[in-house]
């Protein structure tokens, strides 16, 4: 099963990037299965100096930790007039949820361990994002 979300988005005040329901809702069919999940975007960081911003999914509002986060960071040193929007694309696995309905969501937050501000994390600029949704088998071991 595979499900996209598309939309465009805008500054997220509250860091929370909004797709038209705010989520992704996906209905995971089977416990032992894990999420395959992308964000596909632009992205950016501006307004500060020495900031970072980093986008992060969430399952049920909880981040993934089997195997680990799947998240991006990006960081500036000096922005003076700096707007640059890019491109960005963000993916991985995520195990240990159990069947039925989850909510994913691509989040923005401050950089983990860094103590550096957050910037502003216009997101999707002029382009159509994307959140892919699938369900996979895990790999053989």
């Amino acid at each position: 099963m595979l499900k996209f979300w598309i939309d465009r988005v805008d500054d997220p005040p509250d860091r929370v990037i909004k797709f038209p329901q705010q989520t992704c809702q996906f209905y995971k069919y089977d416990s032992n299965t894990l999420l395959h999940v992308y964000y596909s975007g632009n992205i950016r960081i501006s307004g500060c100096s020495q900031c970072c911003n980093r986008w992060y999914f969430t399952f049920n509002d909880v981040e993934c930790n089997s195997p680990g986060a799947i998240d991006a960071a990006l960081y500036q040193a000096h922005a003076g007039d700096l707007n640059k929007h890019e491109h960005g694309h963000i993916e991985g696995y995520c195990g240990s949820i159990p069947a039925g309905n989850v909510a994913v969501k691509i989040n923005v937050g401050k950089c983990v361990g860094t103590g550096q501000a957050l910037g502003n994390a216009y997101t999707g600029f002029g382009s159509t994002s994307r959140i892919f949704v699938g369900e996979v088998s895990p790999p053989d071991h």
